[in-house]
């Protein structure tokens, strides 16, 4: 009865609450490089927002991101609902275009326009690569999933595998199609820990007690 108990609280804390992480694979490239992007977007990182982390894996680190394209099945507005968590500037924020700027556009990757795209940082940044950078979008009542965010994009310079130190020309317009959850990781409701361990240290001096006696 006991184990029943306590694995009945567990699992209640358990389903409380789970964190939904969306990941973006099968990237399409649109030259001979083929970039190693982490893109995420999960539901848990800042509350009340959907948090996007964007950046080049180890596989090769070395790169410039300048613009971030994203379509969405949700009305944001932007860029009142977003918000820039990083050192970057973010600007020339466009909707229904391939453009985001001189120097950042999407034509020749695709034919379809993206629904919100932007700036990052500045062009030809020398050593001051954007490599990692995040944000977020205010949730506005909507559910993370698959069928929110449907694909993203990201244009760059200076990758590469082959470069030496001081020269890396890559230019890329890579897209990706493919959001795939990743395995949710629950996360405790405020206090859950405090509740377990007082329901913990009650069954043991309840147990020290019986067996005193």
């Amino acid at each position: 009865m006991i184990k029943t108990f306590f694995t009945a609280l567990l699992l209640s804390f358990t389903a409380a609450s789970q964190a939904t992480v969306i990941s973006f694979e099968d990237w399409q490239y649109n030259s001979g490089y083929q970039i190693d992007w982490r893109v995420t977007v999960d539901d848990e990182s800042n509350d009340g927002f959907f948090t996007f982390n964007i950046g080049i894996g180890t596989a090769n680190p070395t790169g410039d991101i300048l613009g971030f394209a994203f379509d969405t099945t949700g009305d944001f507005d932007i860029p009142a609902d977003l918000v820039n968590y990083s050192s970057y500037d973010f600007s020339n924020y466009s909707q229904d275009s391939l453009s985001c700027g001189p120097g950042c556009n999407f034509n020749g990757a695709t034919r379809f326009s993206f629904d919100n795209l932007f700036r990052v940082g500045d062009q030809g940044s020398g050593s001051d690569y954007v490599t990692l950078f995040s944000f977020g979008l205010a949730q506005n009542g909507l559910t993370l999933d698959e069928s929110l965010f449907t694909r993203v994009a990201i244009r760059a310079q200076s990758v590469g595998n082959d470069c030496d130190i001081n020269n890396c020309n890559g230019s890329v317009k890579d897209i990706s199609e493919d959001p795939t959850t990743v395995t949710p990781t629950p996360v405790p409701e405020p206090g859950t820990a405090m509740l377990l361990g007082l329901a913990l240290l009650g069954f043991t001096a309840k147990r020290t007690i019986h067996s005193n006696k």
